[in-house]
């Protein structure tokens, strides 16, 4: 994000001084490699997020809480991932709720109220969306490629 601002970065991911890498802080540098991968790693979430929110007509500036698990959501910055265009920049209600997957598991066994063991409650309220199966999906993830201007 910082690269963006700085004009070191342009919006397609090329570095503006190819014949370089950016110097963070020596000996760590960012390649354009690195800039590629995170690229990727970006498409593909910001892709994924947009063809749930169509496949369920949600918008981002519909005031809906927007969470964020894990390690990645405690400790990514923000700020920094809406300007790299990995969340819409009008969404308001990020949130970082932590270990999902434990508390997930813990709600399951508990749900099975019944105990037989089935959780037919909870797999009649969830439903997969595969986005690989999507055939938007990789006109969306292009389209996320490139960082906004």
């Amino acid at each position: 994000a910082v690269g963006l601002e700085l004009g070191l970065i342009r919006p397609d991911g090329r570095l503006t001084r190819p014949d370089r890498p950016l110097e963070l802080e020596p000996p760590v540098t960012l390649t354009q490699n690195d800039i590629r991968q995170l690229q990727l790693a970006k498409a593909a979430i910001a892709a994924g997020i947009k063809i749930v929110r169509e496949q369920y007509r949600i918008g981002a500036g519909d005031g809906l809480p927007f969470y964020l698990a894990g390690a990645f959501g405690n400790y990514v910055n923000r700020a920094s991932a809406q300007r790299i265009g990995l969340f819409d920049p009008t969404e308001q209600k990020i949130w970082a709720v932590g270990n999902t997957a434990l508390l997930g598991a813990k709600i399951a066994l508990f749900a099975d109220l019944d105990g037989d063991g089935d959780f037919s409650d909870i797999r009649n309220r969830v439903e997969h969306v595969s986005l690989a199966a999507d055939p938007s999906f990789q006109e969306a993830f292009v389209r996320e490629m490139a960082f906004p201007g």
